[in-house]
């Protein structure tokens, strides 16, 4: 019973201290927003108001007793742009501070713009309250966050800038234009920002350059400058410094390359450079020393096919082919050089093998060029290419029983102006030669011709005249092969023709005599004649005139004719041909 009634009193007790400690509390309260009223209504009065608004709020805020309520409302009712100064101030200052902390530098951008536009609203020479904007921003330290804020996002783009330069990697340029996005002010002023960039672009493009250039990554170096030079453009700026640093590199390659002779990369690189400075630097002295080199090599190219170095005049003008189309070039050195050595026509035969008896010719039998052969299997080409570079080559193996070709050429006399004909000579064992004569079409070699006889020749009508030919009506005498439909055939023994004067005329009665005479009186089939101071009479069917003349034909007879008078005996021919003088 005594336990329970201490224990009672014990929490009557506790009560009573906690109810006086709240009631101490209370009393406190009161008295601090009497004082903070107080304090309030004294800053008023004296216009310090932002710290007026400081304490109305402190006042407002104590709830312990209603004390001035209405009063302390419509204090703060009158300073509400300093509340809303006081509270936006703090929030742009702590949204920057974010923005740092967490990399966002597009938000630190957007957050300075709108503190800005923020102060433009407040901040301003005649405002009401432009004086107290300057005061709780100074009592914030809103510009002096913000010029570290900023100060670092700085320091980091410089390291990036640096990073670049040392790793050799420019993938990720951004760091320029991010410079150029903080606010000048941050700088000192306009003027104090371009300089300070300006020198820190050109340091890095200029580096930049020269580690490109060493690295041999010209075809980078001078996208990576056009590249530059577009975007300093959209921001306003002028870089002088990227043009001309790219001519001194460029020129010092091109210069090296026509030192060692690598055409070829001279010409790549020209033409890439004069495309950059026609953008970007069209007056370039480089530009002409370029254009000056590409007409001397075009003029040693073509010196060189003149002279016959094809193969180099070739490897020349295909060279400078990046630079400027040197495919007709090119395509006119391989026709000069098949027209000097048309055997380049037929394909290349397999090992050391190479064709032999080679002939050929320009502009004739459908063709720009054209060529005939022979190989070690005496297998007979022709070959030919057209107006249009097209090439066609055929072959015939009608020779390759193993008579060895001893010569070979292209008949003018036979030859059409679209079928050629190629005269073929080889060994035989029978005659002095084997004649075989072949007749080149659109598709093929056709042999027209084969005899084996101790000497040929073509007459201007196209007949042949073949000597002592082998196994024929002809042999041990000059035979005469004509064509007959697609091939040579014998058709007939020449006749001999036997120069003499007019006292030999009766000797040769068998023969074919030759004369030359001097018709004394004009007729029809039948006139007088004297010759070595004899008269003849020529009989033919002629119409013979007055002088001199050389007549073909046999001996018939003797006859007697009046002359002067006097009956005399004169030989008669029988002409068989009459070629007046």
């Amino acid at each position: 019973m005594t336990r329970r009634l201490f224990s009672l009193q014990s929490l009557l007790l506790a009560l009573c201290l906690i109810m006086l400690v709240l009631i101490g509390y209370k009393g406190i309260e009161i008295s601090a927003k009497i004082s903070s009223f107080k304090e309030a209504e004294r800053l008023y009065a004296e216009k310090d108001l932002v710290g007026a608004e400081t304490w109305y709020l402190k006042t407002r805020d104590n709830r312990s007793i209603l004390y001035h309520e209405d009063e302390i409302a419509a204090r703060l009712e009158e300073l509400a742009p300093i509340t809303k100064m006081k509270q936006q101030l703090d929030f742009y200052d702590s949204e920057g501070a974010e923005a740092v902390a967490e990399g966002q530098f597009d938000r630190l951008l957007e957050i300075y713009a709108e503190l800005s536009q923020f102060r433009n609203t407040y901040y301003t020479g005649d405002g009401p309250y432009s004086e107290y904007y300057r005061e709780i921003s100074q009592a914030i330290g809103v510009s002096e966050h913000f010029a570290s804020y900023f100060a670092q996002f700085k320091n980091q783009f410089y390291a990036e800038m640096n990073s670049n330069l040392t790793n050799q990697n420019y993938d990720d340029e951004s760091f320029k234009w991010n410079l150029l996005e903080i606010p000048e002010i941050f700088y000192g002023d306009q003027d104090k920002q371009m300089n300070e960039l300006m020198a820190a672009y050109e340091d890095y493009d200029l580096k930049k350059f020269d580690a490109l250039a060493a690295n041999g990554l010209y075809d980078r170096l001078l996208t990576d400058a056009e590249a530059i030079l577009s975007a300093y453009s959209k921001n306003d700026l002028k870089a002088p410094w990227v043009a001309s640093k790219v001519e001194e590199l460029m020129e010092a390659l091109l210069r090296q390359e026509l030192e060692a002779d690598n055409y070829s990369s001279f010409a790549r690189h020209a033409k890439q450079y004069n495309a950059f400075a026609a953008k970007v630097n069209p007056k370039s002295s480089l530009v002409t020393y370029v254009e000056g080199q590409i007409a001397k090599l075009m003029k040693q190219a073509k010196s060189l096919s003149r002279d016959g170095a094809y193969q180099e005049a070739i490897d020349l003008y295909t060279s400078l082919n990046p630079y400027q189309d040197t495919a007709e070039a090119v395509s006119q050195v391989r026709l000069a050089w098949m027209a000097a050595e048309p055997v380049l026509l037929l394909p290349q035969l397999e090992g050391d093998k190479q064709y032999t008896h080679v002939t050929g010719g320009t502009k004739s039998y459908n063709a720009q060029i054209y060529v005939a052969a022979a190989d070690g299997d005496n297998r007979v080409y022709f070959g030919k290419m057209n107006d249009q570079g097209n090439i066609q080559v055929l072959t015939n193996t009608d020779l390759i029983s193993g008579n060895s070709i001893q010569s070979l050429s292209i008949d003018p006399v036979l030859s059409t102006r679209q079928n050629p004909v190629i005269k073929v000579t080889a060994e035989s064992l029978n005659r002095n030669a084997l004649y075989a004569l072949f007749e080149v079409s659109e598709s093929s070699i056709e042999l027209i011709l084969w005899v084996e006889a101790d000497g040929l020749e073509t007459n201007s009508d196209g007949s042949l005249l073949v000597d002592n030919p082998y196994g024929s009506a002809g042999e041990g005498q000059v035979s005469i092969y004509e064509r007959i439909d697609s091939y040579y055939q014998f058709t007939g023994v020449k006749k001999f023709i036997r120069d003499v004067t007019a006292d030999q005329v009766a000797q040769y009665p068998n023969d074919t005599i030759r004369l030359l005479c001097t018709v004394t009186q004009p007729g029809f089939l039948e006139t007088l004649a004297y010759a070595d101071d004899t008269d003849i009479v020529l009989k033919g069917n002629f119409d013979f005139s007055e002088g001199d003349a050389v007549i073909t034909g046999t001996f018939l007879q003797y006859t007697d004719i009046i002359v002067q008078g006097e009956w005399i005996t004169v030989p008669v021919i029988q002409v068989e041909t009459y070629e007046p003088k």
